[in-house]
């Protein structure tokens, strides 16, 4: 009778602590809610609770550093993001908040560091094109100029945006002819981008067939 006492008393204890603890689940659940509202600090709460309980669960991490950004804490949010990076590294999601995070915390240093490493290892345009906006967007030109002509080199005629980039960054520079080259080989690609077009015709090129020899579908 007394083992079973025992039995009944340490099972009733387990269920009260168990009531009284919430799942990650429903953390989740009102953290999303709490969000989905723009109750941002009521959503941080509840995703810390969660990190807490569960260290390496890098949606709550995610989720977090996305509050954290919004509540105007990015050195908290990079801080909630790189432990999710490191969980996920091939997450684009996770990998463009915490770049978005650096830069807002006004970390160039690590801004840099993190984006070229992730462009050397992923080797894709998408990275590298990426790189090279946020070098541009922390004064470094040379950087930039060094990433998109990679991205390019990859992409290899296969997508305008890479291009599009490049001729931007011309024109900030004040490189005309290569703006105008690059938005020349992006109308190839093209031919229906209205923003491409729209920047022919401000260099005073009529975008057409003549004016690269492709022919528009």
């Amino acid at each position: 009778m007394k083992i079973t006492s025992l039995l009944i008393t340490v099972s009733a204890t387990l269920f009260i602590a168990a009531c009284g603890q919430p799942s990650t689940t429903t953390l989740m659940e009102k953290g999303s809610f709490a969000m989905w509202q723009g109750r941002w600090s009521d959503a941080a709460e509840k995703y810390t609770e969660i990190t807490q309980m569960h260290p390496g669960d890098w949606r709550a991490h995610f989720n977090l550093g996305k509050c954290l950004l919004e509540l105007g804490d990015p050195k908290g949010a990079a801080a909630s993001l790189e432990i999710a990076n490191t969980v996920v590294p091939n997450n684009q999601e996770v990998s463009d908040l915490l770049a978005e995070s650096y830069l807002a915390a006004g970390n160039e240093n690590k801004l840099f560091t993190f984006l070229e490493t992730h462009a050397k290892k992923q080797q894709t345009v998408r990275a590298w094109t990426r790189f090279a906006e946020y070098a541009m967007a922390i004064s470094d030109p040379d950087s930039a100029m060094i990433a998109i002509n990679t991205a390019i080199s990859l992409d290899n005629g296969t997508t305008a945006k890479p291009y599009i980039v490049s001729a931007s960054f011309a024109e900030q520079l004040g490189d005309d002819s290569l703006a105008i080259q690059r938005w020349k080989e992006a109308w190839a690609i093209d031919p229906l981008n209205t923003q491409v077009a729209d920047a022919l015709r401000g260099h005073g090129e009529i975008p057409g067939p003549t004016m690269t020899g492709a022919v528009a579908e």
